[in-house]
C-alpha cells in the first residue's frame, strides 16, 4: 500500500495530503477510521524516511475518485517519535566485525 500512496504537500505550510487507492486501503482495513489513518501515516513517514511527526487532521473516503484521503499536519519541531530510539549495536558484534576487517 505504501508504494501506491500519492503525497501532496502545501508549499510554505505544514499540511500534507495522502491519497490512497480504495482497493489498497480496504485490503488492509475494514473501515475509514482515524486510528487506521494514524497507523498508515506513521508507517509511511518511517518507510519514506520523512522528517517530522504526522498528526491526522481529517480522513475521508471519496467514492467518486475511489480514493481515501488523509489530511495531515506535520510537526517539524518535535522530530522524534516518543519511545522510538536508535538501535545501538552491541559491543560484541562490533568487536567481531572489527576483527574480520584485519
Amino acid at each position: 500500500m505504501i508504494e501506491n500512496i500519492m503525497e501532496t504537500t502545501v508549499m510554505g505550510s505544514n499540511i500534507v495530503f495522502l491519497n490512497i487507492p480504495e482497493e489498497d486501503y480496504f485490503l488492509s482495513y475494514d473501515s475509514v477510521t482515524r486510528e487506521a489513518a494514524q497507523e498508515i501515516t506513521s508507517n509511511y513517514f518511517l518507510m519514506r524516511a520523512r522528517e517530522g511527526v504526522p498528526k491526522v487532521k481529517d480522513i475521508q473516503f471519496d467514492e467518486p475518485s475511489h480514493r481515501v484521503k488523509i489530511t495531515l499536519e506535520v510537526d517539524l519541531e518535535d522530530n522524534n517519535y516518543s519511545g522510538l530510539k536508535g538501535y545501538k549495536v552491541p559491543d560484541s558484534l562490533n568487536i567481531t566485525r572489527n576483527n574480520e576487517k584485519q
